[in-house]
């Protein structure tokens, strides 16, 4: 057997406090359990999706949180949300919502942006090419859900808030970087995710960034990019936690530039020194 989906994750699906492994297999999206006590015996797997066959090995995009607000943890995917139903018991499958999250994705990450109280969706629009968004979650009177889209990056960088480009978003991971409670993320350039020319701009510098979430006072949200690199980029996934026990959250990726640490430090400065280190909004 394999472990189908280039954004696999150990995420805890059902409510038990420990990980479980969101992937998908034969054709179908779901999640592997396990027996903690003795994690090399055999996994079990519970179908999700309903129709064999419309995932496969390389499908891009997948992520787990609750979309409509009931406690319990959905699915996402590039074309919808399948609704973890009130209980598990005999593996039932879950209810599906339509939506266009993305067309491939790769981490897809549920959380709520602006505060309002409902999770949105940040998500890469195109694994190889360009794109990267954040869908808000809207309802109407009814409680029917809906999503609005935000652009933070586009092919067309003038649609971009900050002016910034790049291809291949390959993964991201949320993680709150400068430590004011609200959760960030980094994502950048998988470099040569196909050998060129079969990606655009393959061969552009392999840029990694974070992106600060900000919260105004109107209920609107901001992402601000911070260039942290420019000769590294990501792989399929990569991973940021404390290395050096300084409290401050670090970057380790492996791809096919190599293998880098990224320490991260935090220190007081001016308005001044801040102000001049942020990337102008674009008018």
């Amino acid at each position: 057997s394999w472990v189908g989906n280039e954004s696999p994750d150990l995420r805890d699906v059902v409510g038990d406090e420990r990980p479980e492994l969101i992937f998908n297999i034969d054709g179908y999206l779901g999640y592997a359990t396990w027996n903690f006590e003795h994690p090399d015996e055999p996994w079990t797997f519970h179908k999700v999706s309903h129709a064999k066959g419309a995932f496969f090995i390389y499908t891009h995009g997948v992520g787990i949180g609750d979309i409509n607000g009931d406690g319990r943890k959905d699915f996402v995917e590039a074309l919808g949300w399948w609704e973890q139903p009130e209980s598990l018991d005999g593996d039932p499958l879950w209810k599906y919502h339509k939506f266009t999250f993305t067309d491939g994705g790769a981490q897809m990450l549920v959380t709520d942006v602006n505060g309002d109280g409902l999770n949105d969706v940040i998500t890469v629009w195109h694994p190889h090419k360009y794109g990267l968004v954040w869908w808000e979650q809207k309802r109407n009177d009814e409680g029917k859900i809906d999503f609005e889209k935000h652009i933070l990056m586009d092919e067309d960088a003038s649609q971009c808030p900050y002016g910034i480009r790049f291809t291949q978003a390959h993964s991201l991971v949320q993680v709150d970087m400068d430590g004011d409670g609200l959760l960030d993320f980094v994502t950048g350039k998988r470099w040569w995710a196909h050998k060129p020319p079969i990606d655009p701009e393959g061969n552009n510098p392999a840029v990694l960034y974070w992106w600060k979430l900000v919260r105004n006072t109107d209920g609107t949200a901001d992402f601000i990019p911070f260039l942290i690199d420019t000769d590294s980029g990501v792989g399929t996934q990569f991973t940021v936690e404390d290395v050096n026990g300084d409290g401050c959250p670090d970057i380790v990726i492996g791809n096919k530039k190599g293998d880098f640490l990224f320490l991260s430090k935090r220190q007081k400065v001016s308005q001044s020194e801040w102000e001049a280190s942020c990337v102008k909004k674009e008018n």
